[in-house]
């Protein structure tokens, strides 16, 4: 008995992993379907889901030549954002230490202040136009001060290397409540 219950479990998670990795893949199509023409690799999009948790894997990277994804992590939000788990605030304002919803396309990286890192260009003018400006850009949260970016996309160290090369020069990102 306690054998069928532990199989029945384990399909059922495992369907549910798929049902929603096939949701994030479909979020991905839609993405690209819409701002696709900004982006020279067009066969990756990052989607980052801020209606979840600071402390759950948020950030997806999606090969849709593949209809798979490749990674994914945890990622922090903006100071500006609220210092609690799901952010509840959203600013493009400079010295807001918000973070900024909307389509990003990655520039180059660059090793700063953080470390190895990523520019980010903002697409949309009431979102997030003003991404360089605020240098908002990826990076690892290694040495960082808290928990919580000043509007950046910071990850884990053990990603962060891998998620820059992975979708540097020219690959969507996409932000999103």
């Amino acid at each position: 008995m306690k054998k069928i219950l532990t199989i029945i479990l384990l399909c059922t998670i495992n369907f549910i992993i798929a049902q929603n990795n096939d949701e994030i893949v479909k979020k991905a199509k839609e993405i690209e379907t819409k701002w696709g023409f900004k982006a020279k690799n067009k066969n990756i999009i990052t989607l980052i889901d801020f209606s979840k948790s600071i402390e759950e894997a948020r950030l997806y990277v999606v090969d849709l030549k593949n209809n798979e994804i490749l990674l994914t992590s945890n990622v922090d939000h903006g100071s500006g954002s609220g210092t609690v788990s799901t952010p509840n605030l959203f600013s493009n304002a400079v010295g807001s230490n918000a973070t900024s919803l909307g389509c990003y396309v990655t520039l180059q990286t660059y090793n700063g202040m953080w470390g190895y890192s990523l520019k980010l260009n903002g697409l949309e003018d009431d979102k997030n136009s003003n991404a360089l400006k605020r240098n908002i850009v990826v990076h690892s949260s290694k040495r960082m001060y808290s928990k919580f970016s000043w509007g950046c996309f910071s990850v884990p160290d053990c990603n962060a290397n891998k998620l820059i090369d992975l979708i540097k020069n020219g690959s969507l990102i996409y932000a999103y409540q």
